[in-house]
């Protein structure tokens, strides 16, 4: 027994000393069920195979919603084009081929940015009714958006979420009616700002919001397993649990807080509850040329179509409005769990109170809360280092790959740098374990890591009570095992060897399928969330190691494992490549400026770019006031040939002050799916204006950087006769206008090199092959 044993009266073997043949096959036996517990929880998130056409009408067929795909998906059909009008078309043939009355509403909406600046675009939204049996009952509405992005077809995002909607709507016609109405919401316009799901909002068909449910579908990706990713407004967890889909609520506190919205967005501000699905594998095809049916993973349309339909069915039968407090959920070995999120404080406080006592406990029986404080300490080292593991490992890679960088989607195989940042995390891991157990038995290590446990789970209690179960579970079985020990066990007996383990099987049951979606969820910068939570579960199982090697054999070890991290990443470095299936995405875009005469060559990536690297040499650059929707962006850029006949935006109107007031038509340029309209607040101040009849705010809505273009909106799918614009203006003097117009196609008068088949252009809105064309007026 060590000198440090013999002062604390601690019965437990020194480093290098053999330990117990009990003690060894009772930690390897813990080994083993935790490791089968965390491949329990990786399971669900396979996405099931899909379902043949053959299968019964009430089933949900993957193979029959894909058969759809070739009229809605084949080529893009962004809001206001030709293709968008086809698709629509096709939509509304299909909804009366079930025996529905689909209508079409065209509608000018407008929301605003988090600046104020307004966008506003002419859409179409397609709504069809399944009438319920219940008179005065609720109404659930199937929400997904039908138009694409102007460089995509969006077969995934969101076309078979539609196709996914039409076979849903059609299994829930082959059986019973159902009490409530189920609706059919094809919103136009989400890919501009969530135009069409605004007005819907807007219109007032949805009635008495408190009785409408949304379950509304997206995707950011193609494939992956459904997930049900946010919930909003009250009473939903029983359809979360219908639904089954892969699920947790930390994902919604985390959404919450992050600058993404959806469809569900805009309702959720009209007072509409609901649910949001997506699926987020293969995100390096979302919003790029290659989201298309060719690519698309059946699976994840079946996996979405069962969770979306048993969802569907649930709320069709239960009384809507339905309260209830907000919950804690999670997926747990395919189940939904659920419960009042009201209990998650007196849950964290028990798990605080409990660990209070085994504290006392623990110090009769020798264990001492100095080195387990001590510790304690060192893993708050060890957790930052995680978070520069993963910002400093994404930096790195960035410098040596700068083309992962271009809309962070060159990663098309990030397991490795995954593998590579997880061994580095070990090596700190037992690097700390190394120092800690210097002054601190095992135990008393175990319990220090179970602090760290109790002091999350209450922190995210009050600050983010979504993701409290994640330590507060784990804290209460941790303590409760330990206690269990200290008071049953002898000292000595393997069954005190297995209570640290026991916080650890709950940790890694629920751990693990949130460290696996976050990964592709957040993208490879920010690796250092999942990396978090791997650095508290490796705490927690890293006791596994005892008794401690050698000091010989661990530095060996360490050392090893380190060279094999940087091993894995450099060969991933060097070896990963692009293909047809894999391409390498990159960034172009023209920009003319009438007004001086010139042409520039821009781009989100760098000379390195295959094909057209050549043109962007110079950078990078800001163009915040030459080119205001530019705002923010670091680009490369390049001379470009001016292009004298590309066709220019137009303002005509009236050119009189005397009134304060400017009505002006805006004309954009034949195939320009958007345009930019702008104000030099200089010398004038707007007041407010109104844009094809909608009101929209005056002020400074442009952030400093575009000065001096403080105000401004952008309006989408423009009409091929112009824009009503009336400016209410104080100020003397001409007022400069800036318009931008940008049409998804490069001028092949440019000279733009055609992309090598191992390229495609990079995610939009990343300047994915578009033509920008900046004309001032003075008005």
């Amino acid at each position: 027994m060590s000198q440090l044993q013999a002062e604390h009266g601690v019965a437990e073997p020194a480093p290098g000393v053999t330990r117990a043949p009990g003690h060894r096959r009772a930690a390897l036996a813990a080994l083993v069920l935790l490791l089968l517990v965390g491949v329990a929880s990786a399971l669900q998130l396979r996405a099931p195979a899909p379902v043949p056409s053959s299968a019964p009408a009430g089933e949900f067929s993957a193979d029959r919603a894909v058969a759809l795909l070739d009229g809605i998906a084949s080529v893009p059909h962004p809001t206001g084009s030709a293709a968008s009008a086809t698709v629509r078309a096709y939509l509304v043939g299909e909804l009366r081929g079930l025996g529905l009355e689909p209508r079409t509403e065209t509608r000018v909406a407008t929301r605003a940015s988090g600046s104020g600046r307004a966008t506003v675009g002419t859409v179409t939204n397609i709504h069809a009714v399944l009438p319920g049996s219940r008179p005065g009952g609720g109404r659930v509405l199937l929400v997904t958006h039908y138009d694409s992005v102007p460089t995509g077809p969006g077969a995934a995002d969101s076309g078979s979420n539609v196709a996914t909607v039409i076979e849903v709507a059609r299994a829930l016609l082959a059986g019973p009616r159902p009490a409530n109405d189920v609706e059919v919401l094809f919103t136009d316009g989400e890919e501009q700002g969530l135009l069409g799901a605004q007005a819907f909002v807007d219109s007032g068909v949805a009635g008495d919001p408190r009785r409408v449910v949304a379950l509304n579908l997206e995707a950011r990706g193609n494939s992956g397993p459904a997930v049900m990713f946010q919930v909003t407004g009250e009473g939903l967890a029983p359809a979360v649990r219908a639904a089954g889909a892969v699920t947790t609520s930390l994902a919604d506190a985390v959404y919450q807080v992050l600058p993404n919205d959806t469809d569900l967005t805009a309702l959720r501000a009209g007072g509409i509850r609901g649910l949001n699905f997506a699926f987020i594998g293969g995100a390096a095809s979302y919003h790029t040329p290659h989201d298309d049916i060719a690519h698309l993973d059946h699976r994840s349309v079946q996996s979405m179509g069962d969770a979306v339909l048993a969802a569907a069915r649930h709320l069709a039968a239960a009384e809507i409005p339905q309260r209830a407090p907000e919950a804690t959920y999670f997926s747990l070995f395919g189940a939904v769990v659920a419960y009042p999120q009201w209990l998650t404080l007196p849950l964290a406080a028990l798990a605080v109170a409990g660990y209070v006592l085994l504290l006392w406990v623990g110090r009769r029986r020798g264990l001492r809360p100095g080195g387990a404080g001590r510790a304690a300490a060192g893993l708050a080292v060890v957790v930052p280092g995680a978070a520069i593991a993963g910002f400093g490992g994404w930096w790195l890679l960035t410098v040596a790959r700068p083309d992962f960088l271009v809309a962070l989607a060159g990663i098309h195989r990030p397991g490795r740098y995954a593998l590579a940042e997880a061994l580095l995390l070990l090596v700190l891991l037992v690097a700390w374990y190394r120092w800690a157990r210097r002054r601190a038995t095992a135990a008393e290590v175990a319990l220090a890591v179970l602090g760290w446990f109790v002091v999350l789970g209450l922190v995210l209690a009050l600050l983010l009570p979504g993701g409290a179960y994640l330590f507060t579970w784990p804290a209460l079985i941790g303590v409760a095992a330990h206690l269990a020990a200290l008071r049953f066990a002898a000292p000595g007996s393997p069954v005190r060897t297995l209570a640290p383990f026991a916080g650890a099987l709950p940790a890694v049951a629920l751990m693990t399928p949130v460290g696996l979606l976050l990964l592709p969820a957040l993208g490879p910068g920010l690796t250092v969330v999942p990396l978090l939570l791997g650095a508290l579960l490796a705490a927690l199982l890293i006791p596994a190691i005892e008794p401690l090697p050698r000091r010989r054999t661990l530095t060996t070890a360490m050392a090893v494992l380190a060279v094999a991290c940087v091993a894995i990443a450099g060969a991933g470095v060097a070896t990963d490549s692009y293909d047809r299936t894999r391409p390498q995405p990159v960034s172009l875009a023209y920009v003319l400026e009438t007004d001086t005469g010139t042409a520039t060559w821009v781009s989100a990536g760098g000379p390195g770019q295959p094909g057209i690297g050549r043109l962007v040499t110079a950078g990078p650059v800001r163009l915040d006031e030459r080119v205001p929707p530019f705002l923010g962006w670091s680009l490369h850029a390049g001379p470009a040939p001016v292009v004298a006949n590309l066709a220019r935006p137009e303002v005509t109107g009236s050119p009189s002050a005397e009134s304060g007031v400017r009505t002006l038509r805006v004309t954009a340029p034949a195939g320009a799916y958007r345009v930019d309209v702008y104000a030099d607040t200089s010398a004038h101040e707007i007041l407010g204006a109104t844009v094809d009849g909608a009101t929209i705010a005056g002020g400074l809505t442009v952030p400093a950087e575009a000065a001096p273009w403080r105000w401004g909106f952008r309006y989408t799918a423009p009409p091929a006769d112009g824009i009503d614009l009336t400016l209410r203006v104080r100020g003397a003097g001409p007022l400069p206008v800036r318009v931008v117009s940008t049409s998804a196609t490069l001028p092949a008068a440019a000279g733009a090199p055609a992309l090598p088949p191992e390229a495609s252009w990079s995610g939009w809105p990343v300047l994915a092959g578009e033509t920008l064309v900046v004309r001032t007026f003075r008005l």
